[in-house]
Order: C-alpha cells, then sequence, then structure tokens
C-alpha cells in the first residue's frame, strides 16, 4: 500500500492483522520495520492495543532476542530485516516460522536501496516456506514512496 505519510498506513496493517487473528488465531503475524527505533515504537503501542484482546507481542531485533517459549507464544513478532532473514533461513527447524500467517513489510520501497535484496530474500522465501507447507501467508507491503498498483 502506498500513500502519504500520516494517512493511516499503520492502521492498515492492523486491520489486516484483526483479520489474520479471526481468520487464523492460531498464525503469527511479521511485522518488519527498517529501524530498530521503529521497531520499538511499534511494539510499545501495539503491547498496549493488543493486551486487551489477549495477544502478544514481542521484539526480535539486534538488540533483543526473547526465548523461544516468547516467541511460540506470541502472536506478533515485531523485527528487522536482517534479524528476520538470519532467523528464517532454518525455518525447517523453527515452528514459529512456518505459522506466520501474515508478513507487513514496513518501508517497502527500501527494496530499490541498500537493503532491497534482504527484503526481497525475505519475501522469496516466505512464499517459499508457504507452497512447501501449503498454507498460505499473506505479505501486506507499506510505503511512502510507491503508488498502489
Amino acid at each position: 500500500m502506498g500513500a502519504p505519510t500520516g494517512s493511516g498506513k499503520t492502521v492498515t496493517a492492523e486491520i489486516a492483522m484483526f483479520r489474520q487473528f479471526n481468520e487464523n488465531p492460531n498464525k503469527k503475524v511479521i511485522y518488519i520495520a527498517p529501524l530498530k527505533a521503529l521497531a520499538k515504537e511499534r511494539l510499545k503501542d501495539w503491547q498496549v492495543r493488543l493486551k486487551s484482546i489477549g495477544k502478544s507481542v514481542v521484539e526480535l531485533t539486534g538488540d533483543y532476542t526473547p526465548d523461544i517459549k516468547s516467541l511460540m507464544e506470541a502472536s506478533v513478532v515485531i523485527t528487522t530485516p536482517e534479524k528476520w532473514d538470519g532467523i528464517s533461513r532454518n525455518w525447517q527447524h523453527r515452528s514459529y516460522v512456518k505459522d506466520v500467517g501474515l508478513l507487513i513489510i514496513d518501508e517497502i520501497h527500501l527494496l530499490g536501496q541498500d537493503r532491497g535484496p534482504v527484503l526481497e530474500v525475505i519475501v522469496s522465501r516466505m512464499r517459499f516456506i508457504s507452497s512447501q507447507l501449503k498454507t498460505s501467508c499473506r505479505i501486506v507491503g507499506l510505503s511512502t514512496a510507491l503508488a498502489n498498483s
């Protein structure tokens, strides 16, 4: 989804999350933020909001790695591209990677910059995992620099 700053892209991501919780309550939501600062901001906001509906949120960044139990129990994992790339490489042995039903990539226009290859690999890998497991994984990209297509 491409839209200007302040137009509700995060709300769109939240609607996709709520749909995921409603239709596939046992599936995880992965939110990929380009910066640890943005990841922490989303973490603070969503921990408060989602706690009221019984959903837990964990941070998985270079600064913080939760224990396996927390990752397995979390409904939402907030991470960075590099961290999720590293974690998802060994997906066959990580049930919390296999349980992803929604992948949200914030600032997806970074595909055209230095981190672009990492984002491309993540999208390709998540699609591959879905095809291997015969499940679906919705991918939502958010950007201020892309038009809807």
